[in-house]
């Protein structure tokens, strides 16, 4: 049931983002050694104190179908002030459908972006789940800037690491498109099985 919630929402956030010009979408494709991988962030604030996103990741190996990664993440976020929110998320990856609870600090400045969450994650139980992002973009000239981007994910019940997700971005930044060198490390079931992905990738920003 909450697979198909999540995708019945991904759809309207798609349509969202085909039709509203205050909706943001961040597509990116990832040519990796082992893989080749499609993500997206999809967001729209109503007001200053409501906002919904989605996030969704695909990662489909050359070889070996087995090895197929997904995350879909569906979210809601109550602004307190432009530091502290809360979310609450329903979404599907592997092995199958979640929801989730978390309070989050943001910090923006000029060229630094830096986002906690921390709460709590149902997926055949509960798991206290830690989000990280930072991003770093200082100017190199009038037109370019670098573009360094670190995001984690990790999911643990105090005794091995559920699912981790670790994502590294390094290239440049001309306008709206970004691109460089990625890399895309996965461990499921307390690292028994960890999948690498390193290439190069290109984003868009609208």
């Amino acid at each position: 049931m909450l697979r198909i919630i999540s995708v019945s929402i991904t759809l309207l956030f798609s349509a969202l983002a085909s039709n509203a010009q205050e909706v943001g979408f961040s597509p990116e494709l990832l040519f990796g050694h082992r893989s080749l991988t499609y993500q997206h962030f999809v967001a729209h604030r109503f007001n200053d104190k409501w906002s919904i996103n989605n996030v969704s990741y695909f990662d489909t190996e050359y070889t070996n179908e087995t090895n197929d990664i997904y995350f879909i993440r569906n979210m809601v976020s109550f602004h307190f002030n432009k530091h502290i929110q809360v979310n609450a998320a329903l979404g599907a990856k592997n092995p199958g459908s979640f929801a989730t609870l978390t309070t989050q600090y943001k910090f923006s400045a000029s060229s630094f972006k830096l986002s906690y969450a921390i709460g709590s994650t149902y997926q055949n139980g509960f798991t206290l789940e830690q989000n990280l992002i930072l991003n770093y973009t200082p100017v190199l000239s009038k037109d370019i800037k670098a573009y360094l981007n670190l995001f984690v994910i990790v999911n643990t019940d105090f005794e091995i690491v559920n699912r981790g997700i670790q994502q590294f971005r390094i290239g440049i930044q001309k306008e709206n498109l970004i691109t460089g060198i990625a890399v895309n490390l996965d461990q499921f079931t307390g690292g028994v099985k960890t999948l690498q992905n390193y290439g190069l990738f290109i984003k868009c920003n609208f």
